[in-house]
This record gives C-alpha cells, structure tokens and sequence, in this order.
C-alpha cells in the first residue's frame, strides 16, 4: 500500500453514505437498521467534539458518581453514556433506556 497516495485519497466515503449505498442494494429492508447505524455515527461525533472540548467545558477528571460495580465515574464516561443512550433511543429502533443503565 502507499501512504503518500493513501493520504491524498479523494474518492473518500462517510459511514453514513455507505450505509445508504449497501442499503439500495436491499429494495426489502426497511431503513431500520441503517437508521441506527446512523444515530450511532451521530453519538460518535457528539462524544468526539465533546472530547475536543474536554479541558475547555471542564469535563476532565472525575464525575463524582460511582457505577454499579463500584468504579467511580469520569465526567467524559457519564456524558459518553448519556449521549449514546439518547441516540439509541432517539432511533426508534431500541427498547429503551432501562436496558443501558450503567450507573
């Protein structure tokens, strides 16, 4: 493989194109899946601006909350939960939240 080239790829795809391609390929799915898969993508950017930010929004160090197994919680791991619980839920294709209580 060459790096240099790879580096200057511009025929680049987001996950979310790629969804919707491999999607098109399967006139009898419904969407479900592919509407998840995005709300996923969704909670990764959330949480990656949020880890960007961390120092500057103060949400370096500990949360002052403690999980199920007696682990005390950082402030990036509570917002990372609730993010991911909201996108999950927010879908429409999970259950809801009381199957991902962390805390």
């Amino acid at each position: 493989m060459d790096h240099a080239a790879e580096a200057h790829r511009t025929d680049l795809m987001t996950a979310t194109q790629h969804v919707l391609n491999e999607q098109s390929k399967h006139p009898e799915s419904r969407g479900d899946f592919s509407i998840l898969l995005n709300h996923i993508v969704l909670g990764c950017k959330i949480v990656c601006s949020a880890v960007g930010k961390a120092v500057l929004a103060k949400l370096i160090g500990l949360a002052g909350v403690t999980n199920v197994q007696g682990e005390k919680q950082k402030k990036l791991d509570v917002l990372s939960n609730e993010v991911f619980v909201k996108a999950l839920v927010s879908s429409g294709c999970t259950v809801g939240p009381s199957i991902f209580s962390l805390t």
